[in-house]
């Protein structure tokens, strides 16, 4: 699957496929392991972004916990949240 992850993102440079940039390994002295990773933010644009979505489609701890009253276009959302209704022919 990698060769052809490496093949989109390097052919489609908008794509919003989230690139990966970098993968890093950490170990303090007489620490935990940490290992992470370095993505690409597909929130860098000039649109104004009015809402956004972490989906990762599961219901299980998928909503906000935030009231009504204080989301905003920073709040990050989840699956629960998503109202909206898709149609595509």
């Amino acid at each position: 699957m990698l060769p052809s992850y490496y093949q989109h993102v390097c052919q489609y440079k908008n794509s919003l496929v989230t690139a990966f940039l970098r993968v890093h390994c950490v170990k303090p002295v007489g620490g935990k392991k940490t290992q992470f990773i370095v993505m690409g933010n597909v929130f860098c644009s000039e649109y104004q972004i009015h809402k956004r979505f972490d989906l990762k489609g599961s219901s299980h701890g998928q909503s906000t916990d935030k009231p009504r009253e204080q989301i905003d276009e920073t709040t990050t959302l989840k699956d629960l949240d998503l109202n909206f209704v898709f149609r595509l022919e």
